[in-house]
């Protein structure tokens, strides 16, 4: 088990003498005193087993210094830093801005009445921070942000859509069959939302784009409810309520994005086909909107998947068995996530229905799929996913 210290790098003449605290919510906490002659040392024989969490070092022990030392060690990155002196008015300098320096307090922070409630402080902001694998230092440089403007900029507004020109002459049984399965099938996108947010707990790049999906696929759900209403059809919110099932294979974050690659896909061809086959001109408008944000979502997803196979071969690996997964077995229809998810909601006969349209639109769309993994393997020999069980066999040898 990770035991937690902090450490106060001398001089520090008025701190507490303790040689371990009773912190609140944290238990016994360890306390370190280091020399400032000795701090190299401290850190390079600091116990892995231990994790140290906070530190205070004095003005006169030359922080900046001090600080670059403890940032110079990647297990370090998360140790949270003090500076102890005279607290001036005005701006935190430039140094302990870019050192990750969490504040400078008075000495009084780590006299023997204050050391406790400081300690308590830093050890909440430790616990805080996430565990990013793709941390990066500036905010801006995150994959989500690079991708938010194009992302942004090509959302379609609800004045595309007037439903006070449905054209009720033109509606038959069928396209209001595949419109209600459609609306219900979206409400799957709620907990897959809360999935995403569950299985990336611990990152901050990918959980932003989580929630700009999560935002963008309910209103699919909702513009088609909302078209439903107009015609004298409601839905019932328990579709909304549903809890999405485990899925096979999907322990690994990579695979789950790969899943919803193909997911995404699918969906846009799926919708192209019913927009294909709609005689009503505003549903047919509709189901033309949600195949772009689909085809939308799957770039999206993609360039998140990229991200983590570069460089990454468990990662890769992963996804190219979860592609194999859903692009080999075609049998008995075309295979959609929603349908594995979800065989106690009307969505799984739904998408059934729904595929019956056109079931050569997902030949496309996994054609589509098949570019993603020749980049991801970077081998474009791949065509059909008998080559990608041949290339699993080559990498996991």
């Amino acid at each position: 088990m990770t035991t937690s210290r902090i450490a106060l790098l001398s001089p520090t003449a008025a701190a507490s003498p303790a040689e371990a605290l009773a912190v609140p919510a944290f238990g016994e906490v360890a306390v370190d005193r280091p020399a400032h002659a000795g701090w190299q040392r401290y850190l390079h024989e600091f116990d892995p087993a231990a994790d140290l969490a906070a530190v205070w070092i004095d003005a006169d022990a030359e922080p900046l210094p001090a600080v670059r030392a403890l940032r110079a060690h990647a297990r370090f990155d998360r140790t949270r830093v003090y500076v102890v002196g005279a607290v001036q008015a005005g701006p935190v300098p430039a140094w302990a801005e870019a050192l990750d320096v969490e504040d400078i307090v008075p000495s009084a922070a780590v006299a023997p009445a204050g050391l406790t409630a400081s300690a308590e402080l830093a050890l909440r902001a430790h616990r805080a921070l996430m565990t990013d694998d793709l941390y990066t230092d500036y905010y801006l440089d995150m994959t989500f942000n690079r991708i938010f403007d194009w992302f942004e900029t090509t959302r379609w507004d609800w004045t595309e859509v007037d439903l006070d020109r449905i054209e009720h002459g033109l509606l038959d049984e069928r396209t209001v069959d595949f419109l209600t399965e459609a609306a219900v099938i979206e409400f799957g996108t709620l907990p897959g939302a809360h999935n995403f947010l569950r299985e990336w707990q611990g990152e901050a790049s990918f959980s932003s784009w989580a929630l700009q999906w999560g935002a963008e696929e309910s209103r699919h759900s909702l513009v088609q409810a909302r078209y439903l209403d107009r015609i004298g059809v409601k839905l019932r919110s328990k579709h909304a309520l549903y809890k999405r099932e485990p899925y096979p294979q999907g322990d690994v974050r990579s695979a789950t994005l790969m899943m919803n690659v193909i997911s995404e896909s699918r969906a846009s061809a799926l919708y192209k086909a019913l927009a294909a086959h709609a005689p009503e001109p505003v549903i047919r408008k509709i189901w033309r909107l949600l195949a772009r944000d689909e085809a939308r979502h799957c770039r999206a997803f993609s360039v998140f998947l990229r991200e983590l196979c570069d460089g990454d071969p468990a990662h890769r690996t992963a996804a190219l068995r979860m592609a194999y997964i859903w692009l080999a077995d075609r049998r008995g229809g075309v295979k959609h996530p929603a349908g594995l998810f979800y065989p106690h909601s009307t969505s799984s006969a739904g998408i059934r229905r729904i595929e019956t349209i056109q079931r050569d639109s997902v030949d496309s769309a996994d054609a589509k799929v098949m570019s993603i993994v020749r980049l991801l393997a970077d081998d474009d020999s791949l065509e059909a996913p008998r080559d990608i069980k041949a290339k699993l066999r080559d990498l996991t040898r």
